[in-house]
């Protein structure tokens, strides 16, 4: 089983004001996650926050959404298409005003260390393994978060972000994406099989990585593709 990871820095690393601003029922949380079933999940343990959750799946995009507004907290995958989520989180640290909530999340457990330097306040390894842990984590900044009682602890997971999940992975893979973004094609992978707690697909993916050849891989995503459910 997983291990979730949540360290939270020193409290005056947040403005200490954060608990009284008259927004925070109305507030914007701001996800960059490449990943459609992570994405999906934390929509759902979203809900009853009383704000308004936005989603980019780039760095590029991220910095789209930051050119017109700050949000309340933001949510940042480390591993993204574009390049690592630690500098943006470095970004995110030193603009002014500081975003009152940043919380790095990873399918790479050993990057919570360097995540915690570049200034996030929180780390949560993926896959999520509470619901209640990761809602108190936001709490700070959407309080109705704070009763989370009556929700499963397991954190939900859907059929079709699955499916979107499994073929962006083979698209990365099957040569339409460059070359050169083959490591990233191998990590956002490797996260899926940590979320599907899939060994055989972790294997595959070390495997690939230790060879060079990919086919194997994409054989064993084409078979978790064709096992999902019809919709």
């Amino acid at each position: 089983m997983t291990t979730t990871h949540a360290r939270t820095t020193a409290p005056e690393r947040l403005p200490l004001n954060i608990l009284s601003r008259p927004y925070q029922r109305g507030g914007t949380l701001l996800l960059i996650e490449d990943s459609r079933q992570t994405c999906d999940a934390i929509r759902l343990m979203f809900q009853g926050a009383g704000g308004r959750m936005r989603r980019a799946d780039s760095l590029k995009g991220a910095r789209r959404h930051l050119s017109l507004y700050t949000p309340d907290a933001v949510l940042v995958d480390l591993g993204l298409p574009d390049g690592s989520g630690l500098d943006l989180i470095a970004d995110l640290v030193r603009r002014r005003p500081r975003v009152p909530l940043i919380i790095a999340i990873s399918g790479q457990p050993e990057l919570e260390a360097q995540a915690l330097s570049a200034g996030a306040d929180a780390f949560v390894a993926k896959p999520f393994d509470s619901v209640a842990q990761f809602r108190n984590l936001l709490a700070p900044v959407f309080f109705p978060l704070r009763a989370a009682s009556g929700w499963p602890d397991t954190p939900p997971r859907t059929t079709i972000a699955l499916r979107d999940d499994l073929f962006l992975a083979l698209d990365l893979l099957c040569g339409r994406a460059q070359e050169d973004r083959r490591g990233y094609a191998l990590q956002f992978t490797a996260t899926l099989a940590r979320s599907l707690g899939d060994l055989a697909l972790a294997e595959a993916v070390h495997d690939a990585r230790m060879s060079g050849c990919v086919v194997p891989l994409i054989a064993h995503l084409r078979k978790l593709l064709a096992d999902q459910p019809l919709i």
